[in-house]
């Protein structure tokens, strides 16, 4: 059965009736209606009640409850001096003499359930700090037992560390011992280059958790780099797909997957590539260059270098924009995300805190790059933007404000887009 809610106020109706209610009360108070000293009294038990009680504040709560429980006709009093004054309590007598039998019915029904309450709260208090001493000890005990596996974890990860520099050590030894020995016609080449690949792998493993570490968590960077889908959206297809070249964790692809854009990626990181493996990407273990120039021409709908460009050097870096220019089909776009040189912030933590970075790519250079290799429709998309909390602030009144204000406000302005402006920008270009 359904019960009949025609005469139920909804939720509006009763916030504008808590409204209208506290309005009038506060008129009332306004116009010296009420007794401040009463006003206070209650306003501070108000106060005192309103806790979150844990184990330390509920006997507190008890104690107050049982000394209050009480409910007492408050003294008839008034404010007002003189014979308005007089008027007034003499009024509020009478009243009360009226009301009194009404009263007394409404004042017992309320001591006895206050009365019951703190009977009922006294024995959660008894119960509450039983179960509080029985549970310390083995709080006390997790505790322990949590910073000894913490401190043991420390110690492990220190092993582990210090056994990844020793292998790095051993390994850049074998690489020089192997290379003298080629050199002298000992050795062939082929052992040179398998020696260079298993320390390369060696510092992928640790560029991984470098990465996990400094980069952010995957959904971070899905949810910044999701800005490139609709770039993409109208010029990838089975037969023309996206390539991710440097895809690293892989985000991007994990975001082509979801919104149905065929993609595949490619690293020279085998500890990457073998992560986006196991997340079931489709990813090549292979250097950016070597695989371009493997691939025929106009054979891809798009291409992605995130926060590629900044590691190459200038011949790799113009080689590698004219072999995607070559490589994308007709329509087909490229896009370059790397850190912004225009903000001076991002030398002081982006940029320098990774060790294989080798030189900024300034916008206008990446345009003139993109603009060199025959593509068209460029844009610079400025990303990253540093939150406001971080920038220097401004005086009240905005850029307009008269005077030295208004000049002060607009140098802010200028130095937090020098100093913290976007972290990152990424160059968009459509063959």
């Amino acid at each position: 059965m359904v019960a009949d809610q025609r005469n139920t106020p909804g939720p509006s109706d009763v916030a504008d009736l808590l409204a209208e209610v506290e309005a009038a009360v506060a008129a009332k108070k306004s116009q010296g209606f009420y007794n401040p000293v009463e006003v206070r009294r209650v306003e501070e038990a108000a106060v005192t009640l309103q806790v979150d009680p844990d184990f330390d504040d509920m006997e507190r709560l008890a104690t107050y409850l049982r000394e209050n429980w009480d409910a007492k006709i408050c003294e008839i009093s008034t404010h007002r001096p003189g014979l308005s004054g007089r008027l007034v309590v003499s009024l509020k007598r009478l009243i009360h003499r009226l009301t009194r039998p009404y009263l007394n019915i409404a004042l017992a029904r309320q001591t006895a359930f206050n009365n019951q309450l703190v009977v009922l709260l006294n024995i959660q208090v008894f119960q509450l700090t039983v179960l509080r001493n029985t549970l310390r000890p083995h709080i006390e005990q997790s505790e322990l037992r949590f910073d000894d596996i913490e401190t043991r974890l420390t110690a492990l990860e220190r092993q582990l560390f210090a056994g990844n520099a020793q292998a790095e050590v051993l390994l850049a030894r074998l690489q020089r011992l192997v290379e003298d020995q080629a050199q002298a016609g000992q050795l062939s080449p082929r052992a040179t280059h398998e020696v260079a690949q298993a320390r390369a792998a060696s510092r992928g493993a640790s560029y991984l958790a470098f990465e996990d570490q400094h980069r952010g968590p995957r959904e971070e960077i899905k949810r910044r780099q999701s800005v490139y889908l609709p770039h993409f959206q109208h010029s990838v297809s089975c037969e023309a797909p996206l390539l991710d070249l440097g895809c690293g964790r892989g985000e991007f692809l994990d975001l082509c997957r979801e919104n149905g854009i065929p993609a595949r990626g490619v690293d020279v990181n085998p500890a990457m590539v073998a992560y986006c493996r196991d997340l079931g990407l489709d990813v090549t273990e292979a250097d950016g260059l070597t695989y371009l120039r493997a691939l025929p021409p106009a054979g891809l709908g798009g291409i992605l270098l995130s926060q590629v460009i900044e590691h190459l050097s200038l011949d790799q870096l113009t080689e590698l924009v004219a072999l995607c220019a070559d490589r994308l089909a007709p329509g087909g776009v490229l896009i370059a995300e790397t850190v912004n040189p225009q903000t001076l912030s991002t030398f002081a933590g982006a940029f320098y805190v990774d060790l294989t970075h080798n030189k900024p790519v300034h916008p206008e250079a990446a345009r003139f790059l993109w603009r060199w290799a025959g593509l068209g429709e460029i844009q610079i998309l400025y990303l990253s933007p540093m939150p406001p909390e971080h920038q220097l602030e401004p005086l009240p009144g905005g850029l307009e404000a008269p005077g030295i204000e208004g000049t002060f406000n607009r140098n802010v302005a200028r130095l937090n887009q020098i100093i913290y402006g976007p972290l990152d920008y990424a160059v968009v270009g459509r063959k």
